[in-house]
């Protein structure tokens, strides 16, 4: 059967600009707000480029303190934006303010609600990877019944298990045969930025991105927190109310963010020796 959104090209679409970005806690951060970020993810899918999107929050820049490999991974992404406002502190802290807090959820609520829809020219194709058993595949029903702006065009839930277990030949197959424009995964964030990089290679979905929380509140399953408590700073809070598990994580990241922004109050440099890009 054919595809009935095949690809298209736009006159529209421009090359994109040169990268700038900021260094936080030794993660670079592209200064964009999220109109800029869904422009260039908008465009990626139309021209049928690579778009490695990573979204790094607290819990990002505590984890690549201790992870080399993790922190490589978002050094290789193709965009890096600020999904926390701990990051927008530190940045403002350090005297390289950023544009605004961009998270991986807003920009694809915006996506969904039909932002950039002037260069796609039609649904946007989505396949979930990850998330609890069954969750992966709610959201795909659930982005089909909207017959809005994204279309679901496959999910898979791999269970547990290591990135070589994941990645199977007939895996990555599903998802590319799938005719995705945007792949997202939810592994948690070391295991599914590790599963990107193993895999990035074989992979010809255009936007690729880490977005554990979304597959949840596409299914349902998990409520996002309201639009107030996001520009408060306290969508952590709302999270530990609807997952208590994460107090712990939260409790022992902001020691890591006190820590940072009293070396960024003292004009000490943030985080470890960069490595090579």
């Amino acid at each position: 059967m054919a595809d009935p959104y095949p690809p298209v090209s736009s006159p529209l679409v421009q090359a994109p600009p040169a990268r700038q970005c900021v260094t936080v806690a030794g993660l670079p951060f592209d200064v964009v707000d999220a109109a800029g970020a869904v422009e260039r993810l908008c465009a990626a899918m139309v021209d049928g480029q690579r778009m490695f999107l990573s979204t790094p929050n607290l819990n990002f820049l505590v984890a690549a303190q201790r992870d080399a490999a993790f922190r490589q991974s978002v050094l290789a992404s193709d965009l890096s934006v600020a999904d926390g406002m701990p990051v927008l502190w530190l940045a403002r802290l350090q005297g390289t303010p950023l544009p605004e807090r961009v998270a991986g959820s807003t920009l694809f609520e915006r996506l969904r609600a039909g932002e950039g829809q002037a260069l796609l020219a039609r649904p946007i194709k989505v396949y979930f990877f990850g998330g609890p058993p069954g969750v992966a595949q709610k959201a795909c029903d659930a982005l089909n019944a909207e017959g809005g702006h994204m279309r679901g065009v496959g999910a898979h839930s791999p269970g547990f298990g290591t990135v070589e277990d994941m990645s199977a030949p007939e895996v990555i197959d599903a998802i590319n045969a799938s005719g995705a424009d945007f792949l997202v995964v939810a592994l948690g964030a070391k295991k599914g930025q590790a599963w990107i990089m193993h895999n990035l290679g074989r992979l010809t979905v255009p936007v690729v991105s880490h977005l554990g929380a979304v597959v949840n509140f596409v299914a349902g399953t998990v409520e996002r927190a309201p639009l107030a408590w996001q520009r408060w700073g306290l969508e952590w809070l709302w999270r530990i109310r609807q997952e208590p598990a994460l107090y712990r994580r939260y409790a022992a990241d902001g020691l890591v963010l006190l820590k940072l922004m009293l070396c960024a109050l003292a004009g000490k440099a943030l985080g470890p020796k960069p490595l090579e890009r």
